[in-house]
C-alpha cells in the first residue's frame, strides 16, 4: 500500500488514525479518574494491527517474514538480558546477528550469488526464484539495532512484546524507511501527550510530502524513465535531453524519498512519535562527504554506528580507515539491491570520502570555494545517479557518450522531444529551487515581520494547497511509482 494512493488516503488513514486518537482519549480519561499513569498498551496494538493489515494488503503472506523476525530479535534481546555473563551475551549476538543476515542475503542475494557463479567457466548453478520481501531492508536493520542497543547496555529491553512490535511493524516507517532506532522512541511507546499542535504539524509535514512526491518526483520521473528505455534498448541520446534526463532523475530520487520521509514523519507526529530527519537538503553539499550528512542520514548514521565504528572506524591508521570506509560503503551500495552496479555506486561514493577524510579540522568553505565544492559534490553525486538508475555498463556508457555528444542517436531517440512539456519544465524548474533552503530563507525573514500566528496560517495554506493539488493528481491516476520499495 502506497501513501499517495487514494485507497491510503480515504479509507485506511481515517479510521486508523481516529481509533488511535480514541483510545488515547480514553487513555487519559482512565488516568484522571483512577490517578494510575496512562497505559498506551491498547493504542499500541491497535497500530500494531494496522500496520499488519497494511503490510498484509501490499505483500500478502509474506507478512509471515515480518512476524517471525519481530519474534526471533525479541526473544533474542530478552534471552539477552536474562543473565549478565560476557559469554552468554556475546553469543545470543552473534546469533541474532548472523540470523538476520542470513534471512536478508537470502532473499535479497541469493540470485545475485548464483548469477555470479554462473560466471565461472564448467559452474551452473540454479537460480533460486525467490521473492523479496517488502522493506525486509528497513524493518530487519531497525531490528539488528535494537538487539545490538541491548547488548551494549543503551537500551533497555522492551517490556512488553507489543511495544517491540509496534515498534518494528509501525506502518509510516515500515517499508521505506526512514530508519528508527528504538532509543529513539521508546518513550512514547510507554507515554505520549496527545498534543493539538503536533498533530498539525504532523499533518502539514504529510501534505507537503505528498506533494513532493506526486507533483515533482512523479512529474519528472516518467522523462528519466524514457531516457533510460532509450538506453536499455541500445541508443544514444541527444546531449540536451540526455542532461535533461539526468536532472530529472536526479531530482526524482530525491523528491521520491525525501518525499516518503516526510510523509512517515508526518504520519509518527500524528500518532505521537518524532522520528528523526531524513534529509537536509543535501544537493546543497560542499563535498561528498557534507552530502552523506545530508542524505538518507538514519541509513548513513546506522552504518557509521554499527558497522563503521566496530570496525575500527578512523581510529586505526590511514590505510585501515580507507579500507573501512570502502568495506561500509561497498555493503551501503548492495544493501539498496542485488546487483553490482549498486556495489560500484556505493564504492564511488567510498572512494571520494576517503579522499576528503581531512587530516585536521577545518572551517566549512565559504565564499568561491563554497561554490567550487557545490559544482564538484553535485558532480560526483550525478555521475553516481548513473550508475545508481542504471543495469548495466552498457547503460552507463552510452548515458556518458550521450551527455558528451559522441553517441549515436537515433531516430527514436530524438522522439524524446515529445514527452516534454511547459508543465514538466516548470516541475523542473520548481524542483531545482526546492532542493535548496530557499524556502528556509525565505521563511527566517517572514519572521521578522510577521508574528507566529501569521506563520502558521501562511503554513496551513501552503500546506494545505499543496496537498490538495497532489490529492487531485493522484486521484486522477498518473505515474506513481515509489523507487525504494524496490530495497
Amino acid at each position: 500500500m502506497v501513501f499517495s494512493t487514494m485507497f491510503f488516503l480515504t479509507v485506511f488513514l481515517p479510521p486508523v488514525l481516529f481509533g488511535a486518537w480514541l483510545l488515547r482519549a480514553l487513555a487519559a480519561w482512565q488516568e484522571r479518574r483512577t490517578g494510575l499513569p496512562r497505559n498506551h498498551r491498547l493504542e499500541n496494538l491497535w497500530i500494531l494491527a494496522a500496520s499488519l493489515f497494511f503490510y498484509f494488503w501490499g505483500e500478502g503472506w509474506g507478512v509471515f517474514w515480518l512476524v517471525a523476525n519481530i519474534i526471533f530479535n525479541a526473544t533474542c534481546a530478552a534471552a539477552m538480558s536474562r543473565r549478565q555473563s560476557p559469554g552468554w551475551r556475546k553469543g545470543w549476538l552473534t546469533f541474532a546477528v548472523l540470523g538476520n543476515l542470513a534471512a536478508l542475503g537470502w532473499f535479497k542475494y541469493a540470485g545475485l550469488a548464483a548469477r555470479t557463479l554462473n560466471l565461472l567457466p564448467g559452474v551452473s548453478v540454479d537460480i533460486p526464484a525467490v521473492a523479496l520481501p517488502l522493506g525486509i531492508s528497513f524493518y530487519t536493520f531497525q531490528a539488528m539495532s535494537y538487539v545490538v542497543d541491548v547488548y551494549r547496555g543503551t537500551a533497555q529491553p522492551a517490556r512488553r512484546a507489543g511495544d517491540f512490535a509496534c515498534y518494528v511493524a509501525m506502518f509510516p516507517q515500515l517499508v521505506a524507511g526512514p530508519i528508527v532506532r528504538y532509543t529513539d522512541i521508546a518513550a512514547e511507546l510507554e507515554h505520549r501527550e496527545w498534543r493539538l499542535e503536533q498533530v498539525a504539524s504532523g499533518m502539514r509535514r504529510f501534505l507537503c510530502g505528498l506533494a513532493k512526491k506526486a507533483l515533482i518526483a512523479n512529474g519528472v520521473g516518467a522523462f528519466a524513465d524514457k531516457v533510460w528505455e532509450v538506453l536499455a534498448a541500445g541508443s544514444a541520446v541527444p546531449p540536451s535531453l540526455a542532461w535533461l534526463g539526468l536532472l530529472c532523475y536526479t531530482l526524482q530520487i530525491y523528491y521520491d524519498f525525501s518525499g516518503y520521509s516526510d510523509m512517515a514523519i508526518g504520519l509518527g507526529r500524528m500518532f505521537g512519535f518524532e522520528f528523526q530527519e531524513n534529509f537536509l537538503h543535501p544537493y546543497d553539499a560542499t563535498s561528498v562527504r557534507d552530502f552523506w550528512r545530508k542524505w538518507h542520514i538514519s541509513l548513513s548514521s546506522w552504518f557509521r554506528d554499527y558497522l563503521y565504528i566496530p570496525l575500527g572506524g578512523s581510529r586505526c591508521g590511514a590505510f585501515r580507515t580507507a579500507i573501512n570506509g570502502l568495506v561500509v560503503f561497498g555493503l551501503c551500495g548492495l544493501w539498496h539491491g542485488a546487483s553490482w552496479m549498486f556495489l560500484l555506486w556505493g564504492l564511488w561514493h567510498g572512494v571520494f570520502l576517503m579522499l576528503e577524510r581531512p587530516r585536521r579540522k577545518a572551517a566549512p568553505p565559504s565564499g568561491w570555494r563554497a561554490g567550487i565544492g557545490h559544482l564538484y559534490a553535485l558532480a560526483v553525486v550525478a555521475f553516481g545517479w548513473i550508475l545508481f538508475r542504471s543495469e548495466g555498463w552498457g547503460e552507463v556508457a552510452r548515458m556518458l557518450e550521450s551527455l558528451v555528444g559522441t553517441g549515436v542517436a537515433t531516430a527514436q531517440s530524438r522522439l524524446l522531444w515529445m514527452h516534454l512539456s511547459p508543465r514538466m519544465l516548470l516541475i523542473v524548474l520548481v524542483g531545482m529551487i526546492g532542493a535548496f533552503p530557499v524556502a528556509q530563507w525565505i521563511e527566517a525573514r517572514l519572521r521578522r515581520w510577521l508574528p507566529e500566528t501569521a506563520m502558521t496560517t501562511l503554513a496551513w495554506v501552503w500546506a494545505t494547497l499543496a496537498g490538495a493539488i497532489a490529492i487531485l493528481d493522484v486521484a486522477a491516476g498518473s505515474y506513481n511509482p515509489f523507487l525504494y520499495f524496490r530495497f
